[in-house]
């Protein structure tokens, strides 16, 4: 009894940890950090951070100069995602450059048969050509007409869907939901400030005004620095951004989305 005793308290015990993790993963919010940086003539500059479950599991990205970096952190131990691609892409590049040097050393033979060709069709008859270019005129307008036939008849599957009533009902219920996503993945802090001037001191008090009605500058930290002694257009400034989000928000939105039969018909449809 005493072993059996023992087997069901650490039974319960790995059960109660498992129980901890998966609420865990549910309810600790992920956390992220977006910072934008501009300047005058020069590439826009975007950071970002993303940490979980105690800054157990984080992800990084780094957009600068045009180029893409990405790196994910485990235990703090950062690993890059974007080494190989890149090495992917040079040799891909590497390819296309000895295919083109391999067109224009090829064997000038080759091209033989094409000048044949062309020397057969200048001695013709204008008649055998006449009826060439009816029939190529001839295949193009059949062409031209399935292509439209296709296109109208897939405008005319999508209004026919946009406008059944359950689907319509189905696209409501799923922009409710997006708009769910975005008011608790909304920023909780932003601040950062713009420097700017369109190079007409008029056009540049019309913006700021209309800058100044936007909720966002005067709910967060933003402020805008219009010039309207500069004569030519720039926009230059830092941006930041503080949020988070748990999971148990997708979960909740998927379970509710699957729940509705409205898109569960729909769904059926597409997979027909």
């Amino acid at each position: 009894m005493s072993i059996l005793f023992l087997l069901l308290k650490i039974i319960e015990v790995i059960l109660a940890v498992i129980l901890v993790f998966l609420l865990l993963c549910l309810f600790h919010p992920v956390f992220y950090q977006v910072e934008g940086i501009l300047k005058e003539d020069a590439k826009p500059i975007v950071k970002g951070k993303f940490w979980w479950l105690f800054q157990i599991l984080g992800f990084e990205i780094l957009f600068s100069e045009g180029n893409l970096s990405l790196k994910i952190r485990i235990f703090g131990i950062g690993k890059e995602l974007s080494g190989e691609k890149e090495k992917d892409g040079e040799d891909s590049k590497e390819e296309q450059k000895r295919e083109e040097t391999d067109k224009y050393t090829g064997d000038p033979v080759e091209n033989k048969p094409e000048i044949t060709n062309s020397r057969q069709e200048i001695g013709e008859p204008e008649e055998q050509k006449k009826s060439k270019f009816r029939h190529q005129k001839r295949r193009g307008k059949k062409q031209d007409t399935g292509e439209r036939k296709k296109k109208s008849g897939v405008f005319s599957s999508i209004k026919r869907e946009l406008s059944d009533e359950t689907n319509k009902l189905a696209f409501s219920h799923v922009w409710r939901e997006i708009l769910y996503l975005l008011s608790h993945l909304k920023p909780k802090d932003a601040k950062g400030e713009i420097h700017f001037s369109t190079g007409d001191p008029a056009h540049t008090g019309e913006l700021t005004g209309v800058l100044s009605l936007c909720p966002v500058f005067y709910r967060y930290k933003l402020h805008v620095y219009p010039d309207f002694a500069s004569d030519k257009f720039y926009v230059r400034g830092n941006l930041s951004l503080k949020g988070h989000i748990s999971l148990y928000h997708f979960v909740l939105i998927l379970i509710r989305l699957f729940a509705d039969k409205n898109i569960r018909g729909f769904l059926k449809k597409i997979r027909k």
